[in-house]
């Protein structure tokens, strides 16, 4: 009897090892995150999960999406012929990616870090108090409306302009068409390493590389970076 015991012992101890591992690691786990919010082809009222420190969502294929970021901060993607309004005025911080003759407004007002990377013929707006900016390329057109220390790259055959008090500057690269409106500084040009820059209420940049286009491609194959918060 003492040796069909020990021989049942044996093989079921390995079984429950097993099933010990698979289970495990799924019981009170912490690492769940909520899933991106998507709308595909329709009209969304997206709302970010309530207490969530991240959210994303996705539009596409001619979306008309409202996505209220709450306290979150966001990354919005804006694809394929589709319209997203992000409304970020709690928290700031919103990241939008906007491509594929899309349209994205991105209201920050009274917040700041708002950034936009606008291409493939999109048009893209933001509002914020400060720290805000982004990259436009292609054929895309771009508005950013702030108070104070607002930033754009503008490439391509891009037609950007920056509306703001002071402290502000527009990196204007290739063909694009660029226009800096300060109500409380005056506006200078600057030839920064073979680059045009618009500047207000500040100097002019030291070096180009100060100059970021977004990570945005602009239809083409072609790519920038993202301007500096």
């Amino acid at each position: 009897m003492d040796a069909r015991w020990w021989i049942r012992s044996a093989l079921v101890a390995p079984v429950a090892l097993v099933g010990a591992v698979i289970v495990g690691p799924g019981c009170g786990s912490d690492a769940e995150t909520n899933p991106p919010l998507e709308c595909v082809g329709e009209q969304c009222d997206l709302e970010c999960p309530d207490g969530d420190p991240l959210c994303q969502a996705t539009c596409s294929k001619g979306a008309d999406c409202d996505l209220d970021c709450q306290g979150a901060e966001c990354e919005l993607e804006c694809q394929s012929k589709s319209v997203c309004d992000a409304d970020c005025t709690l928290t700031g911080n919103c990241q939008a990616d906007c491509q594929g003759q899309s349209t994205c407004n991105v209201d920050c007002e009274g917040a700041s870090g708002c950034s936009l990377d606008c291409a493939g013929g999109s048009e893209c707006n933001t509002n914020c108090a400060t720290d805000c900016g982004g990259g436009c390329n292609g054929n895309s057109t771009c508005n950013v409306t702030c108070t104070e220390g607002c930033e754009l790259g503008c490439t391509g055959n891009a037609v950007c302009s920056v509306t703001c008090k002071t402290s502000c500057f527009i990196c204007c690269d290739g063909s694009a068409e660029c226009t800096l409106t300060c109500s409380e500084a005056e506006t200078t040009e600057c030839d920064v390493d073979g680059t045009k820059v618009l500047v207000c209420g500040r100097d002019c940049p030291t070096s180009a590389a100060e100059c970021d286009y977004g990570d945005a491609t602009d239809g083409t194959g072609g790519a920038g970076g993202g301007l500096p918060m």
